[in-house]
């Protein structure tokens, strides 16, 4: 769909830079109209309430009644195989973009309120015939970062899909992050985000796992990562790149406020640019997760922002809201403008050439600014 798309954009740039000839020499070229297209494309609207499919990869143990998909289904320790299903999410029409507004009870208006309706389990052969019959031939895949739950993650991967309008199916990967039941388990953020970062290394061949899945069939790749989620991310897509790199291509890869050790992701950027289409990397001055992170470790991080050869570099510091990640600064991946241009470069477009971008000013720490 892509393809298509950029070879309509040339064809129609090309016409409109056509130099004049006197109308009786000029030969017509008609440029496709590209609404028409865009408009074809994008079969669902996204403009009603929703049943929103989210299908899931996990790693995370079973704790409670799956069928519930909800915080208790799936816990936060980790599970010797993958399991597979999906979780049919209410996305209601009036939610505002970028947060989740969750039903308080089962007669909530259903038009405000995201909620489960239902859910499926899979075998692997069953989850695999499923992505190989995806009629658009893409797929969006959403890795969530630290101290997430399992129904929170079933959330944030409907908001996405509505609000990015994706018309392919969404795949939740969600590994066991999450503080321990009580209040002295949720206020040790410290012990909790050690506990968290021991589940991610622990993750990394589950991550191999399901990525081999998806390698077998010839479609589109999206991937979407947020925060922790990358060390589990980059090191699997790493593995992958140098074994598969002949037949495993990504479309977008996109980073957000990654909490990954900058040198090692430098050491490995290169077999990264070798499988995706592009990189994208999304960062803030203003992310006091971050701080707190590269104070933790040890180590700056790569979601500090800081060029990176081959990796479009934009900072949102203008743009993003206290709001979002508990204060922290460290959730704009989910606002309106973050959102805004990730939809515009999954159709392809250049980074400079997005609406509300800018070039940064030379010696920067990164290439792009996105503008408020």
């Amino acid at each position: 769909m892509k393809a298509l798309y950029l070879a309509s954009l040339f064809l129609f740039l090309s016409s409109c830079s056509h130099k004049a000839t006197p109308p009786e020499t000029q030969t017509p070229l008609a440029p496709p109209n590209l609404a028409n297209f865009i408009n074809q494309a994008r079969i669902e609207k996204f403009s009603e309430t929703l049943a929103v499919e989210v299908y899931y990869a996990t790693n995370r143990e079973v704790s409670g009644d799956v069928s519930l998909c909800n915080n208790e289904s799936f816990g936060i320790k980790t599970s010797p195989q993958l399991n597979f299903g999906a979780c049919r999410v209410n996305v209601p029409k009036r939610h505002a973009t970028g947060q989740i507004e969750v039903a308080p009870d089962s007669r909530a208006d259903t038009h405000k309120f995201f909620r489960v309706l239902n859910q499926k389990t899979y075998d692997t052969e069953s989850f695999e015939k499923l992505i190989r019959s995806n009629p658009t031939k893409e797929v969006l895949v959403f890795i969530h970062g630290f101290n997430v739950k399992f129904q929170d993650a079933i959330f944030r991967a409907s908001q996405m899909a509505y609000d990015l309008k994706f018309q392919g199916p969404v795949i939740l990967f969600s590994w066991p992050a999450g503080a321990e039941a009580g209040f002295l388990g949720k206020a040790m953020i410290s012990k909790t985000y050690g506990s968290n970062k021991t589940n991610a290394e622990q993750s990394i061949p589950a991550a191999i796992e399901f990525f081999k899945t998806l390698a077998k069939y010839n479609m589109k790749i999206n991937i979407v990562v947020h925060s922790m989620g990358h060390q589990i991310a980059i090191p699997a897509l790493n593995s992958i790149a140098k074994e598969l790199n002949q037949t495993f291509k990504l479309d977008e890869l996109v980073l957000n406020a990654p909490d990954y050790d900058l040198k090692d992701f430098k050491k490995v950027s290169t077999d990264l640019k070798r499988i995706a289409g592009r990189i994208t990397l999304y960062c803030s001055y203003n992310d006091t997760a971050m701080r707190a992170s590269e104070t933790y470790n040890g180590a700056e991080r790569l979601g500090a922002c800081e060029k990176i050869d081959g990796v479009d570099v934009i900072n949102v510091s203008e743009v993003d809201s206290t709001s979002y990640g508990a204060g922290l600064g460290h959730g704009y991946y989910s606002s309106r403008a973050v959102l805004t241009d990730v939809a515009q470069l999954m159709m392809g477009i250049e980074a400079e050439k997005r609406l509300f971008i800018r070039r940064s000013e030379p010696n920067s720490t990164e290439d792009f600014y996105l503008r408020p």
